[in-house]
């Protein structure tokens, strides 16, 4: 069965954010750099759901309204917080409880608000309040009783996990241990036999030995006549406090908490709690009481189906229970089973994980989550994380001049091909891209390693700006472009042109069109078709994705390119390579014929010949042997080399204007 989860989170006039919404699914990764606002985005949700909070803490003050606004107060401005939540259908007490807070049935969906607000009393004084109300009835309170059946449970990023394991009020565990109805008479007999068996301690030699050594002492420095005997006495302790002596220990060893590493506590205390949150509709242990009183209403003989009698008398649930029977158990449990230890349905929020795990254990954690039927949301800088988190759980937050914007991908489309070519993609290294304020996407390796150079002749230095340069290794910009689209990051797209030619041949008779690519335009035939297949591709591209309402068929090469670079897509002429080789003045020529020297395995016919191309602007040819088996270098290999001695000059200017539109839009 699947838990409620927020399905929209809707803040206004809070901290950073102005009036946003984002969409969400039941497990989301909360990504964005440094002060962006994600832990006011969680601090937004927890002002309705968390228990942990005071009514003191739910109350605001003038410098939590928007930084935008000026004199909040004096201008009666409003603070207004919604969460929506869905998949809470199968569940008889939560429908019970927030039954009014519906605002939808198709699908289902109930709304939750919380409002600072002034109100004026009858002598025209004006007090700031808050209420938390459900639906739109202002009137219908939102509060501690109804936080028992809905609310949220935050991992903070510092924490003592020590601490908080041994802590009885804080302790998962005790959550625990308290969802079974252990018998009061069991722990009555368990604590009878620990004090007989302390108590033979005091039949030890060694300590009677003492009490008389203790009482002879004692005894001559006090009166003679005060009778005070010194004696010993096991501890008591009272089957009501038995479990709180329970201690966890690991390995064979039997370690302590404070023997093992912070990095495992922290596992161990996310999967304690991850185990308190579940649904604890139905039970996993039934005491004889229980059985005989749910045995009454079992018409369908349901509990001896699916639970199983222990040598104690109990009886143990089944671990392998299919989903259709399991939800039949479920609705049966829901209706009959009065468990007085119902915790409700919690959304859980763990921040920053990694900050103390490394980054193995950040993804053994993130998967096992994942896999877990538990609402989540989890704040991170993690790339380690961010590599692993599928593609439509991500809620991206950025800086703008409108305050903090956030978008997701809940909601976002992808085929399966897509959605496997950005997990494939998107690996630790390029995990970054969520972390970054801008992102230039480029085609290959070579991009990659010249293009920050460029920008840093240019002196318009990507990484300054924030901006990450992302090779897809490839020329299918769509998934990416379509995924960053839809968190809103400003984009850019540099690609080749890849200019080719076609001609009319006769061949066998048959009249055939041949295209012929890889050459430079020197080498077209007369009579031959021009075109360029990189700019066919980003027509494709706008088509596929919908970004122009007007057909872009209909537009010739200059117009179309000149649509394209208003969205931040730039074409190349030839190749990057021919591009740049076509900008060389003297000294970069000469420095690109001795780069090529030094790395090519040729001899010196090879070397010659390669100068020869280079100064007859042969550029097509020179790539041809920049890429061939004779020199051994490759497009890779002499980008890394040539981007260590670059100019401004070299600058192709369809990359230039690139690097101008993203640092612009940043």
């Amino acid at each position: 069965m699947s838990n409620p989860y927020l399905s929209k989170v809707r803040i206004k006039n809070f901290r950073n954010f102005k009036d946003v919404s984002v969409n969400l699914e039941k497990q989301q990764i909360v990504i964005g750099e440094n002060n962006v606002g994600k832990t006011n985005f969680i601090r937004a949700i927890q002002l309705i759901l968390d228990p942990s909070l005071s009514e003191e803490e739910r109350y605001l003050n003038e410098i939590d309204f928007f930084e935008g606004l000026e004199s909040p107060f004096e201008n009666n401005e409003i603070i207004e917080i919604e969460i929506e939540l869905r998949n809470y259908e199968n569940n008889l007490k939560l429908l019970t409880i927030l039954s009014g807070a519906t605002v939808s049935n198709n699908p289902d969906t109930i709304r939750i608000t919380y409002q600072f607000y002034p109100e004026v009393d009858s002598i025209g004084n004006t007090e700031y309040k808050y209420r938390i109300f459900q639906g739109e009835n202002k009137e219908l309170n939102f509060g501690h009783n109804e936080r028992r059946f809905l609310n949220m449970k935050v991992i903070p990023p510092i924490r003592d996990v020590e601490k908080d394991i041994r802590n009885n009020k804080k302790s998962p565990i005790k959550a625990l241990l308290k969802d079974y109805d252990i018998d009061a008479k069991e722990l009555e007999t368990i604590s009878e036999e620990l004090d007989n068996a302390t108590s033979s301690l005091l039949d030890m030699d060694e300590l009677k030995y003492l009490t008389d050594s203790i009482n002879d002492r004692f005894g001559a420095v006090v009166n003679s006549q005060i009778d005070l005997p010194v004696s010993f006495k096991t501890m008591d302790i009272a089957p009501t406090k038995l479990l709180n002596f329970l201690k966890i220990v690991l390995g064979e060893s039997a370690r302590g908490l404070h023997d093992t590493s912070l990095g495992i506590n922290n596992l161990l205390y996310i999967s304690l709690l991850l185990l308190s949150l579940e649904d604890n509709t139905v039970p996993s242990i039934l005491s004889e009481k229980q059985y005989n009183t749910l045995i009454e209403d079992d018409t369908e003989l349901i509990i001896d189906k699916f639970y199983k009698i222990t040598s104690n008398g109990k009886r143990i649930i089944d671990s392998e229970i299919s989903e259709a029977d399991y939800k039949k158990l479920y609705t049966f449990m829901d209706e009959n089973y009065k468990n007085k230890n119902f915790q409700g349905f919690s959304i859980l929020v763990i921040e920053e994980p990694e900050a103390h795990l490394h980054p193995a254990m950040q993804r053994t954690i993130y998967k096992d989550i994942f896999n877990r039927n538990v609402s989540m949301l989890m704040t991170t800088h993690s790339p380690h994380i961010t590599s692993v988190a599928p593609i439509n759980s991500i809620v991206h937050l950025r800086k703008s001049s409108q305050g903090t914007l956030i978008n997701s991908t809940a909601n976002l489309n992808f085929t399966d091909g897509e959605q496997k070519d950005l997990e494939r993609y998107i690996d630790v290294k390029r995990g970054e891209l969520y972390f970054g304020k801008g992102i230039l996407l480029v085609e290959g390796v070579a991009e990659e390693y010249l293009i920050p150079e460029f920008s840093r002749v240019l002196e318009k230095d990507l990484d300054k700006h924030g901006i990450i340069c992302c090779n897809i290794n490839s020329t299918n910009f769509k998934p990416y472009y379509k995924f960053l689209r839809a968190l809103k990051m400003p984009t850019a797209i540099i690609t080749d042109g890849d200019f080719y030619f076609q001609e009319e041949k006769i061949e066998n008779g048959e009249k055939k069109i041949i295209s012929t690519f890889h050459k430079m335009e020197y080498n077209t035939p007369t009579g031959a078709n021009k075109f360029y297949d990189g700019l066919e591709r980003m027509r494709q591209l706008v088509k596929d994705i919908g970004m122009f309402s007007e057909a872009v068929d209909t537009l010739d090469d200059k117009a179309l390119e000149a649509t394209l670079n208003k969205e931040g897509i730039f074409i190349g002429f030839y190749t990057l390579e021919i591009d740049i080789f076509e900008n060389l003045d003297a000294i970069d020529k000469d420095n690109v014929w001795n780069l090529f020297n030094e790395l090519t395995a040729g001899g010196d016919n090879h070397k010659s010949n390669f100068k020869d191309h280079l100064d007859n602007k042969r550029f097509d040819e020179c790539l041809k042997m920049i890429e061939g088996t004779t020199s051994k270098i490759g497009k890779g290999r002499f980008a890394q080399r040539l981007s260590l001695d670059i100019s401004p000059e070299m600058v192709p200017e369809y990359i230039e204007k690139a690097i101008n539109y993203i640092v612009e839009n940043v």
